[in-house]
């Protein structure tokens, strides 16, 4: 590598990332061989290299090549254009870096939300019963402070994307082809919306189409960066299907709607149920099984704030009654004053205060929700 070349470690990955034969898990053995560091494999002598294993001659060559080609300057002036960027390391999603091959980076339209996901996905060619629960779903669980995560494929992908920015809240898309590629073309306003309030992120170079390798590459990152994956309707060999085994694979919750014994879209969903798969009846059933993780991941995020409101000046009893709401939970003063281990008495006090700062609200029923 030339000394004039100052490439930053996402500009390393990058380059990496656009080279030809190298993906997650070929990366993986490169940054072991050489320190975990980018630089040292693009400035790696040809033996070098072709002593990790796996790299043959051809590999190599492609290596040194990227190393002096003028490639990451045209494709930094692409993403400038587009208002894109690309991110690694410590700015991806939470929980990708937990994968076992983990992207090398991801390109990124928008601004990666903090908040814990939930994916939901499912046919292209769904009923108007899926087309109306996805998003139903989708609208509801950003309600809960959820990030919705899907593919932007047609049909229930689209719908939940919709729903979530239907009820005000984010969402991400992964797509199964270069960020510049948009695909289906009449997806362009929702990549746009989707852009805006949230992220579109791709681990493939720009102008890459997609091809039945890419799919399910992206149908690993929908499942490895939630909590979990609601199925919507799948044929039993729909590509739904791959991302809940993932999902499966990845310890993540697989959720699944029952449908009709005798529609082919359902069979996915039926089967998915009788393998043990969470059956779901509305958002409630979501929220209710996730709920300890989403608490967690919820506080571990953005311990001093809720529904974007700063909780710094709140003493300790009203942060915990914010902390046992914080997962979508509705909860009564009894159940409120036992969760937290306060007095009743500083349990009412407390939730008074908080209800005049705005930050939890009343319900009709008498029991307590986040504002």
């Amino acid at each position: 590598m030339t000394d004039e070349l100052k490439w930053s470690e996402d500009e390393g990955r990058m380059v990496l990332n656009g080279i030809n034969g190298i993906g997650p898990v070929m990366l993986s053995r490169l940054l072991e061989r050489f320190s975990n560091d980018p630089w040292k494999i693009l400035s790696a002598s040809h033996s070098a290299l072709s002593g990790v294993r796996g790299v043959g001659s051809q590999l190599a060559e492609n290596i040194i090549f990227a190393r002096s080609s003028d490639w990451l300057e045209k494709e930094k002036k692409k993403l400038g254009k587009m208002g894109a960027s690309f991110i690694s390391g410590s700015h991806l999603p939470n929980f990708l870096e937990e994968l076992d091959d983990p992207p090398i980076g991801l390109y990124c339209l928008g601004k990666v939300p903090s908040l814990p996901c939930v994916s939901i996905v499912g046919t292209r060619v769904p009923s108007l019963y899926g087309k109306k629960i996805a998003r139903q779903l989708a609208k509801e669980l950003v309600g809960a402070g959820i990030c919705i995560v899907s593919g932007m494929a047609r049909g229930i992908d689209t719908e939940a994307h919709l729903g979530a920015l239907e009820g005000g809240g984010e969402t991400v898309a992964f797509l199964g082809s270069g960020l510049d590629v948009i695909y289906p073309p009449e997806n362009l306003d929702l990549y746009q919306r989707i852009g805006q309030s949230g992220a579109v992120l791709s681990e493939f170079p720009l102008g890459r189409k997609a091809d039945r390798r890419t799919f399910p590459m992206r149908n690993r990152l929908v499942a490895g960066v939630s909590l979990g994956v609601v199925v919507v309707e799948s044929a039993k060999s729909g590509g739904s299907m791959i991302t809940a085994r993932f999902a499966g694979e990845q310890g993540r919750t697989v959720f699944a709607v029952p449908g009709r014994v005798d529609h082919p879209e359902s069979m996915g969903c039926l089967s998915l149920i009788r393998d043990g798969a969470t059956l779901i009846r509305g958002v409630d059933d979501i929220l209710e099984e996730l709920a300890p993780m989403i608490g967690h991941v919820s506080a571990a995020q953005n311990p001093a704030s809720s529904h974007g409101k700063d909780l710094t000046n709140l003493d300790i009893e009203e942060k915990k009654i914010i902390q046992a709401l914080s997962g979508g939970e509705i909860l009564d003063m009894e159940n409120l004053h036992k969760l937290c281990e306060m007095p009743l008495a500083q349990t009412m006090a407390s939730l008074t205060m908080l209800e005049i700062q705005g930050l939890v609200q009343k319900r009709t029923d008498g029991r307590y929700e986040l504002a």
